[in-house]
């Protein structure tokens, strides 16, 4: 009897043994602090207030930690998970509308036909903005003009998936939502499918130094009252890989569809990002929007962001910004609204950034 329960025992040792060998746990993050200074900010009552010296969290990438589970099911099959929180740093609290994993909450299976998940997840709008954007999801990016280039999407689904064609690489990637906001707005609701519904598609090609990029999106209006309200982006952009210089070009266009009128406008960018050396990188953005019917006018916006690296982990960071507005427009370095009308800001900062 004796024998028989110590061969169970060794059995089952060996089986976690096993297992453990074929799964992997990782726990990372990003702790990132930055001092910034920025002028012609608007206070209380539409007046400005004037300069302001701040500490900000994520100044060059969001503050975050998080847990990426892997267990290998054999056969080029895997499940997979991630657990990802954004918080501020400066003073502990949590982002993304006070969620514990904010930033990524999945579940899926990686296959050898490309990737399914089901969870809370990035959109192709941020991932448009992430393979395109020199300088985002830094602060002074595409983010000041459009939220959604860190956008993400609760109660989805999303396929992924990497092929060979014509002796290039095609990556697919497409994104369903039942409703993305479950927090700040209604989610899915019986009897109304349309309420907070998205549809996000975005696929790059790349062959030898250039990759060209499309993307579509689409969200319903987040309450019952918006359900048949559409906002739709459309983008086209394209890299070049130079080595230690990267180039590229993007277009993103706007569309609010509703009832009474439509809003439109253009977003256009080009940026590039060059690695000095292996210690230092400089990224820079222009931007220019071309507004229609939205009200937001046509400002302009340029930002150049430098790092220099201390060590693997940890790096030093000066990130310049300015937005150019016209008698009309207040687009500050943080969005629409921010600064004075017709004011031009500019902001500079600099921070401390270590991952782990």
């Amino acid at each position: 009897m004796k024998k028989a329960c110590i061969g169970v025992y060794l059995a089952g040792a060996l089986a976690s043994t096993t297992a453990a060998a074929q799964s992997s746990v990782t726990l990372y993050g990003i702790v990132d602090v930055a001092m910034q200074y920025t002028n012609h900010n608007l206070a209380a009552g539409g007046k400005s207030s004037g300069s302001i010296f701040s500490l900000v969290s994520g100044g060059a990438q969001t503050s975050r930690w998080g847990l990426r589970l892997r267990e290998d099911l054999g056969n080029g099959y895997a499940a997979v998970a991630v657990l990802e929180n954004g918080f501020d740093a400066t003073k502990g609290t949590a982002n993304n509308s006070g969620r514990l994993f904010g930033r990524s909450s999945y579940v899926g299976i990686s296959s050898p036909y490309g990737q399914l998940t089901m969870g809370r997840q990035t959109t192709g709008v941020y991932d448009f903005g992430l393979t395109f954007d020199a300088v985002g999801p830094a602060l002074y990016s595409a983010v000041s003009f459009d939220p959604a280039f860190v956008g993400r999407a609760d109660n989805s689904a999303k396929y992924t998936g990497n092929f060979d064609v014509l002796g290039g690489k095609l990556m697919v990637e497409q994104l369903y939502s039942f409703g993305y906001d479950s927090v700040t707005g209604a989610g899915p609701v019986a009897g109304a499918f349309r309420v907070g519904k998205q549809v996000s598609f975005f696929s790059t090609y790349n062959y030898g130094i250039g990759t060209l990029g499309l993307l579509f999106d689409q969200q319903n209006g987040n309450t019952v009252a918006l359900q048949d309200v559409k906002t739709q982006r459309y983008g086209v952009a394209a890299s070049l890989d130079l080595n230690s210089l990267h180039l590229y070009a993007a277009y993103r266009f706007y569309a609010q569809k509703q009832p009474g009128q439509n809003l439109y406008s253009s977003l256009y960018w080009v940026a590039a990002r060059y690695q000095v050396s292996p210690f230092l990188n400089i990224s820079s953005d222009l931007f220019y929007q071309e507004d229609r019917n939205t009200g937001q006018g046509n400002p302009l916006m340029l930002s150049v962001l430098g790092s220099y690296l201390l060590s693997k982990r940890t790096d030093v960071y000066v990130q310049l910004g300015t937005t150019f507005n016209k008698a009309h427009t207040n687009l500050g370095l943080t969005g629409f609204g921010t600064v004075t009308t017709g004011a031009i800001q500019t902001g500079a900062m600099v921070g401390l950034r270590t991952h782990f």
